[in-house]
């Protein structure tokens, strides 16, 4: 299990492009993709659970993988985040 805490660099926080593209980016991996934000735990393969959380711009948020391959999912992720999404 790999657990890291990553900034939420876009400016409006994950609205319904962003969350598209992670939930996207979460369904490629065998591995159980959550994150906890403001306390609560978000299914990463799950837009729904993605756009309910509210995760609002220049926060921060924890992800945690676990599975076969939780290293290839947490390094996407961690681009995914660092760039924006390729949105601001």
């Amino acid at each position: 299990m790999l657990k890291e805490v990553v900034k939420i660099s876009n400016q409006h926080g994950i609205h319904a492009r962003p969350a598209g593209v992670l939930a996207k980016a979460c369904a490629q991996y065998q591995s159980r993709i959550e994150m906890i934000y403001d306390g609560k735990v978000i299914k990463g393969k799950s837009i729904m659970s993605i756009l309910g959380a509210g995760i609002k711009g220049r926060g921060s948020l924890e992800i945690i993988c676990s599975g076969s391959d939780e290293q290839e999912a947490m390094a996407k992720l961690k681009v995914l985040f660092a760039e924006g999404f390729g949105f601001d």
